[in-house]
């Protein structure tokens, strides 16, 4: 597993969706692919896409999981929440 970003209220932009992964740039334009999934207090959540911006609520350092939610367009939280996992960095030359 590769770093990740790890502060709870950090922001992070969905860059690309892929199949099984997203690709998440950190406020220091890093990238990250990891798998997302729905949390399961957001069953009806629409998917994650590209534009998406992200604000960190929970950070599992042990599992490697972080638990993000989706953000309007005026900054406030919407309550769609997803969770990242299996990070890896990903080259900000790879298509978005």
């Amino acid at each position: 597993m590769e770093d990740y970003p790890q502060q709870k209220g950090a922001l992070v932009t969905v860059v690309a969706v892929e199949e099984s992964h997203v690709v998440v740039a950190d406020a220091d334009s890093v990238r990250y692919r990891a798998r997302a999934i729905l949390s399961r207090a957001s069953i009806e959540a629409e998917p994650l896409k590209p534009g998406d911006v992200l604000i960190v609520n929970h950070v599992n350092p042990v599992d490697g999981l972080t638990v993000v939610e989706r953000l309007t367009t005026m900054g406030h939280r919407d309550g769609s929440q997803y969770e990242l996992f299996d990070y890896q960095l990903a080259s900000k030359s790879e298509p978005a």
